[in-house]
Formats: C-alpha cells, sequence, structure tokens
C-alpha cells in the first residue's frame, strides 16, 4: 500500500513451545542480502493488517490460519527507512498449534528457522526488529506461561 505516508506492511511473529521453551520462527530471504525476517508483506488495498499477516503467512510459510493460535491483544508496530522511503510494519503474534506442523517456503525465502530469542536476535539483524522479538517473549512471559 503506498501512500504519501509511505509503505505499510504486516505479518506474524509466529511461535511455539517446545521443551517449555519457545522458539521463532524465522525465513531467510533468497534475495538481496539474505536477511532474516518472521513472515510478513504489504499490505493490498482494502486489506487489514490481520488479513494481510494471514495471507503472507500462508504464501510464504504453508501455515494457515487453523495452523495458528492468534494472540489478539498483542500487537508491535516499527517504522524505517527502506531505500529512502518510510515504511511501517505491524507484527502480530500467534502460536503454532502443533509444534511439528511442516513449514513449507515459497521462492522468496531459502531456509526457516525454528529459534530461542538469543538466537533469533543474532539472525534478524535490525535493532528494531530485535526489540519486537524481546517484546513479544516478554509479553508471552507476563501473560502466557
Amino acid at each position: 500500500m503506498s501512500s504519501a505516508k509511505g509503505l505499510r506492511a504486516s505479518g506474524f511473529v509466529i511461535f511455539r513451545k517446545v521443551c517449555n521453551q519457545i522458539e521463532y520462527l524465522l525465513l531467510q530471504t533468497s534475495y538481496g542480502s539474505h536477511h532474516w525476517t518472521p513472515p510478513k508483506g504489504h499490505v493490498d488495498p482494502g486489506e487489514s493488517d490481520l488479513e494481510t499477516a494471514l495471507r503472507e503467512t500462508e504464501e510464504e510459510t504453508g501455515l494457515t490460519k487453523t495452523d495458528l493460535c492468534i494472540l489478539a491483544d498483542f500487537n508491535k508496530t516499527i517504522q524505517y527507512v527502506v531505500r529512502g522511503k518510510p515504511k511501517t510494519a505491524v507484527y502480530l503474534l500467534a502460536e503454532l498449534i502443533k509444534h511439528n506442523t511442516p513449514v513449507k517456503l515459497s521462492e522468496e525465502h531459502q531456509r526457516f528457522k525454528w529459534a530461542l530469542l538469543d538466537e533469533a536476535c543474532e539472525l534478524v539483524e535490525h535493532q528494531s526488529l530485535q526489540e519486537v522479538l524481546k517484546v513479544c517473549s516478554a509479553f508471552l512471559h507476563q501473560y502466557h506461561t
């Protein structure tokens, strides 16, 4: 969605609980600098952030709404600049219901990884995205453990 406000994207920070530990799903892009990111993409005209997050997650990972438990009371927005233009990214939070559900990558990504918070923060290079992961972790430890 391009406008005077810049670009807007939305996605999910997807987590699963394995052996009482929380792992986060990260995808490595198959283009550019091969950076790591949660599934997200551009909001299409008329789409809500939730609709975009669901569509992009299914396109990029094969995971559908029925695979996820969406935590409706979480929303974290970050703003940054891409190629000289302002961009807003909204992250919602969702738990993978069955922790062994397979991830099926699209051509946009070459690898995926389930990572604990420290490793996830090392993989994502942008400080604003590291902050999103830390806020998710704090939220989960406060409300959902």
